[in-house]
């Protein structure tokens, strides 16, 4: 019998962060994401929403975050993306300027919305256009 061929079924973030808590409260607070789990000493943490999961880890000193802070960014795959953004607008609209980017469309084909995390991990939210153009149609 042939051995089943290798598959990698599911790609997880783990992002470095100053402080576990105040991550998944700005995760679950402003982006709706489900706690899934927080260690007792709150150095790792979980959060979901819908299929996809990111690991936040506690930075153990200043200099790792800063070599991570700014240059981590997630693609978060989304349908129906513009309402998913009303549905955040109003804690969207309260973060400082320079942290969201409205919905808008690329040149290749997404409409993306991006939001950055109080470590600076920048979240890029998208969607196909032409999976908005057939949601359109139905």
């Amino acid at each position: 019998m042939a051995e089943p061929k290798p598959v990698i079924e599911d790609a997880v973030a783990i992002v470095p962060v100053r402080d576990v808590r105040t991550t998944v409260a700005f995760y679950h607070d402003v982006l709706g994401f489900e706690r899934r789990m927080i260690s007792d000493d709150a150095t790792f943490a979980i959060v979901v929403h819908g299929e996809a999961a990111i690991h936040f880890v506690r930075a153990g000193d200043d200099a790792a975050l800063e070599a991570t802070s700014n240059h981590i960014s997630i693609y978060l795959w989304v349908r129906a993306l513009d309402s998913l953004y009303n549905a955040l607008a109003v804690k969207l609209d309260q973060l400082p300027e320079g942290r969201v980017r409205r919905p808008f469309d690329q040149a290749y084909g997404m409409r993306e919305f991006h939001v950055k995390d109080p470590d600076g991990c920048l979240l890029m939210y998208g969607e196909s256009m032409e999976n908005q153009l057939a949601g359109d149609q139905n």
